[in-house]
This record gives structure tokens, sequence and C-alpha cells, in this order.
């Protein structure tokens, strides 16, 4: 079991890192986030039997594993990867979730051909610090459109990247509609160092 852990971990970090060579402004990280991340995206999210969760951009599944653990029906989760390998291998590890091969910026389009409810929860891992404006605007205008009243929206941003211009940008974007998100504490147990931003709609 442990072998099995440990080679299963070991192909999704050289997936990630394979895919970050061929398109690093899109992945964005050479290695998937750390279980202690993870864990962080899903603090204080109680799930219930009724609730869905959309994840933008699961890549190799860091969060993936944690949302399904805590997510009463299965049946009740998206996941939207633009890279056709990661999709591959996030149906082989999750084979009771539903994945989609596309892009964000076409989140709500993909999300109507489902029978799924508004999110209850959008979990995002897009890399939102490395888009031009025009993909951060029309991610925002797909996530807006997706959020129901109470919905939450969680995402992160690296520390050393979060007084980028684009990640300032991104952030107050997401405060307009939104209001003030809410950061967490720095990861420092993540490499590298994040912080957790939450925005809910009112």
């Amino acid at each position: 079991m442990i072998n099995h852990f440990i080679n299963k971990k070991h192909r999704g970090t050289l997936s990630f890192l394979r895919e970050f060579v061929c398109n690093p402004l899109t992945v964005g990280a050479i290695a998937p986030s750390s279980p202690n991340l993870a864990k962080a995206m899903l603090h204080n999210l109680t799930l219930r039997d009724e609730d869905t969760v959309l994840e933008l951009g699961p890549g190799t599944g860091a969060f993936t594993s944690f949302i399904r653990s805590a997510l009463p029906n299965p049946q009740h989760y998206l996941g939207i990867e633009l890279e056709p390998r990661f999709v591959l291998l996030l149906k082989r590890e999750f084979p009771d979730l539903h994945f989609i091969e596309g892009n964000a910026e076409q989140a709500v389009q993909l999300y109507q051909h489902t029978e799924l409810k508004l999110p209850s929860v959008i979990i995002s891992g897009l890399p939102f610090a490395s888009f031009r404006r025009q993909t951060q605007d029309n991610i925002i205008n797909n996530v807006a459109q997706l959020m129901a009243s109470g919905s939450v929206f969680r995402t992160f941003q690296y520390v050393h990247a979060y007084a980028l211009p684009s990640a300032v940008r991104f952030r107050h974007a997401m405060d307009e509609l939104f209001f003030t998100h809410h950061r967490s504490q720095v990861m420092f147990n993540n490499i590298p160092p994040a912080y957790v931003l939450t925005w809910k709609a009112q």
C-alpha cells in the first residue's frame, strides 16, 4: 500500500513537471501542491449531501483527493481541466468523479451540459498570476455566473507572486464582485509557500 502511494505520487509529480516544461503559463508550478495546502483549501468547508463542488484546474488531483474525502455524494462534483494528460490521469485515479477536458474560460457553458445545480463551492488551482488580463476577466466572469448566494470560491496564490500586478489585479477584480476576501496565514509547509484566498457570494 505504501509503495502504491509513493508510485502514485511519483507519477503525478512527473506528469506535473512534464506539463510545466511544455506549458509553464497554464500549469504555473513545477510540482503538485502539498497535502498541507490541500487541507487548507478545504478548511472549514462543511459539505452536505446536496452540495456540489466545481474544481477548476484540478491538475493531477492534489486537491481532488481531499475534496473526494469531504464530499458526501461523488456525483455532485465536476472537474474542468485543460491538459488532456491530466484528465486521463484524473479519470484513472478518481473513477467515481466526473472530469471534463476544457477551458475555465468556458466554465459556464461546460457546466450547463451537466445536470448539476449551481456549485456550493468552487475550488481553483489555476495560476491567475500567470494569466493575461483577458483570460483573468473571462474566468472571473464565468465564476460570477456560477456563484449563487452563499457559495464559496477558494483559490491560492504563492507568496513570491502575491505582489505581482496580475495577482493584485485578480484580487481587486474579485473583491469588486464579492467584497473583501479572506486571506489565510502563510502556508510555509507548502513549496513554494502560499496564501489561501476565500470569497463568499452574498
